[in-house]
């Protein structure tokens, strides 16, 4: 092989790479719904970073991995390490703009993490999308191959290829100019074009801007917001001291994405039934569009920006220390696994004998498996042993029911699911009814727990809460938004919420409600906990209506949200804010929350 200018031919293939991750991401955006809202500067930014971002990438691929094989002229290791560096690359960014649309979020590694590894209980893939999917991994190889041996051919132009690159480098260093000019004067028409991008990590400049008088200092110190995340937990700020409570059993049964209006006669009729008789929440909200802040923030009565110090540190649930507190029985039945999210490193980490694998091979055998573990479990307990149990039931979120027609009650519904064919035109009817179907199978196995308890004579001691992590969405309002984590509307983030509390009548409730009020509600009415519930929680007793917030705190993956009455103040990593109606568009009212410094407070006092 005739030695080649090394710079010249990985510069080409950089190009070529960068240029289709342009074209991915720009089918992530159109499929999103936002291009065609875009400004032509906003166009120009998010290609440029994109494109800049990518030829970067592949360059240091290349630099790392091809430097000794192209010394040596092994041509054909050049070629592999060509294809190899191509195709990673490229089916990340196809993949993302696949994800994106969807979720709203980006493809990352905890994604990546339960698709691969959840056993096709968290992600499953129907035989009809596996194909498509093959067929777009052989395009994207043969598109590399190609690549590799165009670098070849086109690096004799060494000045032009040059040149092109150059101009590239430039406009990405135009684009993190703009964010950080952007970011330091809150403009948020540029910030957000950087959430649309994969892998972004623009710069920021303030100190430099201020110096040159881009920027007001004052408007910075005023206005910029930061949430500490990570770092130590300090939680609860002070020893719980808890001693005779009332002394009720607790059982959660938690059906994973369950909206809020699946609690009807027609979807659920023996939750239904229940809920006639005990007390109903009919504006309760998860504190996260995703299991991971939901199930946290329900166990812990904090925000879920305190996940990762929970995590790292191993801290559990405060309401799972006070429940050992008082000697409590603890049972933890679900039908999905519980080391994704890791709850057995962190909300659970100080239960006993946890069952962190599901039995039963499919999402409908192991929810199950839970119910009829709790029964064996509940049974063998000794006489008056006081329990709590949690039982999560996985089937809902899978879309997933039991063969035949007992649960062929919605028709016709999808029967193979292909999220690649999920867009803004697509007809949602067919696969809302495939997951009324799998919630009717879900309503069997709650009433299956009723009845237990009943005829066990449990119902006049213990407190029973119905509820879930988050909802689903079915493009509800027109934005191409399907399942959950990837936005903060009613359809992804209010879920029923029934409570058969002794003693208690059966009431509607109006006013907002949280999974952050169940904590600051149990410990101190059941448990006997006497300290001040700032010293663990952020929430306020669910049956106090005067002086509680008309606003909830919900946690995603890349950004958080304030819902409000009548709209959805976000705020993303950077503390930029973005004000949205309740239908996920703009909106005219762009207050800025007067809460924001009570929330930044709250969201450091537990931390060291």
């Amino acid at each position: 092989m005739k030695r080649k200018p090394f710079i010249a031919i990985y510069a080409v293939n950089a190009l070529f790479v960068a240029l289709v991750a342009g074209l991915f991401g720009l089918r992530s955006v159109s499929n999103a719904g936002v291009l065609s809202e875009w400004s032509s500067i906003q166009i120009f930014i998010f290609l440029s970073y994109t494109i800049g971002l990518f030829a970067l990438l592949a360059l240091f691929f290349e630099i790392l991995l091809l430097t000794y094989p192209l010394v040596k002229e092994l041509r054909k290791t050049v070629l592999t390490l060509f294809i190899l560096i191509d195709s990673s690359l490229l089916i990340f960014s196809l993949t993302d703009s696949f994800v994106y649309p969807l979720y709203r979020t980006h493809l990352n590694l905890a994604m990546i993490q339960m698709t691969l590894f959840g056993g096709g209980r968290i992600v499953s893939f129907s035989p009809r999308m596996l194909g498509e999917i093959g067929l777009m991994i052989l395009a994207i190889l043969l598109l590399s191959y190609w690549f590799a041996r165009l670098s070849f051919c086109f690096s004799k132009y060494k000045k032009t290829v040059y040149a092109f690159f150059a101009l590239g480098l430039t406009a990405f260093a135009v684009s993190n100019f703009s964010y950080s000019w952007g970011f330091a004067n809150f403009n948020n028409r540029l910030i957000s074009v950087f959430d649309k991008i994969p892998l972004a990590r623009p710069l920021r400049m303030n100190t430099l801007l201020q110096k040159y008088g881009f920027v007001d200092r004052k408007a910075i110190d005023t206005k910029k917001v930061n949430f500490s995340e990570g770092g130590l937990m300090n939680y609860p700020l002070n020893p719980l001291r808890c001693h005779n409570g009332q002394d009720y059993n607790i059982l959660f049964l938690f059906v994973d994405t369950l909206r809020y209006d699946m609690l009807t006669k027609e979807v659920m009729p023996n939750t239904w039934k229940f809920a006639q008789e005990n007390v109903r929440f009919n504006n309760h909200y998860s504190n996260g569009n995703n299991t991971r802040h939901g199930i946290f923030s329900l166990f812990t009565g904090l925000p879920g920006k305190y996940w990762t110090s929970s995590l790292t540190t191993g801290t559990s649930g405060i309401l799972i220390s006070a429940l050992q507190k008082r000697n409590y029985e603890i049972g933890i039945f679900t039908g999905a696994p519980l080391n994704m999210p890791e709850f057995h490193k962190s909300i659970f980490s100080t239960v006993r004998d946890l069952n962190v694998y599901p039995r039963g091979d499919s999402s409908v055998e192991s929810d199950a498996f839970a119910v009829e573990d709790f029964k064996k479990w509940q049974s063998g307990l000794k006489p008056g042993s006081r329990f709590f149990s949690f039982i999560f039931l996985d089937s809902v979120h899978g879309y997933q029911f039991p063969p035949g027609e007992k649960y062929e009650v919605f028709k016709p519904y999808w029967k193979s699911v292909n999220h690649m064919e999920l867009n803004n035109s697509f007809d949602p009817a067919p696969y809302l009814a495939r997951y009324k179907n799998a919630v009717r199978y879900t309503d069997d196995l709650i009433q299956e727990v009723l009845g237990y308890l009943n005829s066990k004579n449990l119902l006049d001691n213990t407190i029973v809460v119905i509820s879930s992590d988050h909802g689903d969405e079915f493009n509800d309002n027109k934005l191409n938004f399907w399942g959950h984590g990837g936005n903060f509307t009613d359809a992804q983030i209010k879920v029923p919420l029934v409570i058969h509390w002794p003693g208690k009548k059966s009431a509607n409730v109006e006013y907002m409600t949280s999974h952050l009020d169940l904590v600051p509600t149990l410990l101190p009415e059941v448990l006997g906990c006497s300290n001040p519930t700032q010293d663990y929680s952020v929430g306020t007793s669910i049956w106090k209506e005067a002086g509680r917030r008309d606003w909830v705190y919900s946690t995603g993956w890349s950004r958080d949200a304030f819902v409000e009455p009548h709209r959805i103040v976000l705020i993303n990593a950077a503390g930029a804010l973005e004000f949205l109606d309740k239908t996920y568009r703009p909106t005219k009212d762009r207050t800025i929350p007067p809460y924001l410094s009570e929330v930044l407070k709250e969201n450091s006092r537990y931390v060291k």
